[in-house]
């Protein structure tokens, strides 16, 4: 079970099931809460003509409710809208004031005479706000502060460290809730991403003195956070050299560890540690020949997206790795091809530039009854990068057992390790 969720600007092209919700004219952004693909829960951001935003139609499914949906929602579209301050009038005043919210004055859209406030229950309709922190920035809201500190992180605009592209820059901030923190002449992050706990992220800087490092963490614990995570070399390295460090528990990420290939291997796949990609991207090609090669273009956006769509659906891929791949395309953000056999689309790639000496591959989507097509798409990919690059990261297995065997069958030059921090 993958959570997910669908954000809709306004409240127009909703799916058919919640369609009923388009009749509410002031929606800023509509949040639909799927499991895997099925719709769980939704809720909405409304704003008033008095400029003040709203909480609005928060609903989890009577079947899908006791699972804490409601909680992760409210919170993930608490922190993905831009809005600093957003009011909920509710008659559960407890569920909104544990996730931050404070009761307040009922606000000037408040219309009592309403004959939808008439039929919740005024007398026991309470009003509540919530206020983010003043010194969150929402991260791509002010690309002054970025350039303050780029040229300060060791790799640059890079602030996850290893697997931080232009590409995940963009689409990381939808999965997670990105916010700065701006601590002592340093930037430092925090993230609020759905169905799970915050969490911090440590720039990697050349080096942070201890003054930072305290200010940043006493703040952590006001935001109720109390974990970092993609923690890399770099950064482990920081962070041991602090004074607070042996208040520091730090864990492997075996689940984000990066996998880093070599190019020339997949170019050549010599030798006999690569036998068995050899010989199954003989066999696909006896068997398949001639293989199309469609490079990506933004004019064929749509038949990407639609190949992808039909393999998430049946690998049955929670929502949001559709989503990211879909605004990773409409900002043309990747580089790539698909793979077709006569009329048959069969498998697709999907890549970026990580730094000047490697690629990362965000998306790589196969048709299985096509044995070896994923053999010939990265044999396809080592030779098109041959020259241009020396390094393909094929990012994390996220823990799951089937993707960690086919990753390490490639034969990996090294794992780039990830750990987790509690404190």
């Amino acid at each position: 079970m993958t959570l997910g969720v669908k954000i809709f600007r306004g409240g127009e092209n909703l799916p058919p099931a919640i369609g009923w919700l388009e009749k509410e004219t002031a929606v800023d952004k509509t949040y639909v809460l799927y499991s895997d693909n099925t719709i769980v829960g939704w809720t909405q951001i409304l704003r008033h003509d008095t400029g003040q935003y709203e909480l609005g139609y928060l609903e989890i499914l009577p079947e899908h409710r006791g699972k804490k949906y409601g909680r992760a929602l409210t919170h993930f579209a608490l922190y993905e809208n831009t809005a600093r301050e957003i009011y909920a009038l509710t008659i559960i005043p407890e569920f909104f004031e544990k996730l931050g919210f404070v009761r307040t004055a009922y606000p000037p859209f408040v219309d009592h005479n309403d004959p939808e406030c008439q039929a919740c229950e005024p007398a026991r309709c309470a009003a509540l706000l919530f206020t983010k922190p003043a010194d969150l920035v929402r991260y791509g809201t002010e690309e002054k502060l970025l350039r303050k500190y780029e040229q300060d992180i060791v790799l640059g605009r890079n602030f996850m460290g290893s697997e931080f592209s232009a590409a995940n820059e963009k689409t990381w901030t939808y999965a997670e809730n990105i916010y700065f923190l701006e601590i002592a002449d340093f930037l430092f992050l925090a993230a609020y991403p759905l169905a799970e706990e915050p969490f911090g992220v440590v720039c990697p800087y050349r080096s942070l003195p201890d003054a930072a490092l305290d200010k940043y963490f006493a703040r952590l614990r006001e935001l109720n956070i109390h974990q970092l995570a993609y923690v890399n070399a770099q950064v482990c390295y920081l962070l041991h050299k602090y004074s607070g460090a042996p208040k520091l528990k730090f864990q492997e990420d075996r689940a984000n560890f990066d996998y880093l290939y070599k190019v020339s291997d997949f170019a050549a796949y010599g030798g006999a540690r690569f036998a068995d990609k050899r010989n199954r991207l003989k066999k696909f090609l006896r068997n398949n020949s001639p293989a199309e090669i469609i490079p990506y273009r933004p004019e064929l956006k749509e038949m990407f997206l639609n190949f992808a769509e039909k393999r998430f659906a049946a690998m049955q891929v929670g929502v949001i790795s559709l989503e990211v791949l879909k605004l990773g395309l409409e900002q043309n953000l990747y580089q790539g091809f698909l793979v077709k056999i006569g009329r048959a689309e069969i498998g697709l790639l999907l890549y970026s530039e990580l730094n000047p000496r490697t690629a990362i591959v965000h998306f790589e989507l196969i048709d299985e009854n096509y044995d070896g097509v994923a053999q010939f798409m990265n044999n396809y990919l080592g030779q098109a990068l041959s020259g241009r690059y020396t390094f393909i990261n094929r990012e994390q297995d996220l823990g799951i057992a089937g993707l960690r065997k086919s990753k390490l069958s490639y034969n990996p030059y090294r794992l780039v390790k990830k750990y987790a921090v509690t404190f």
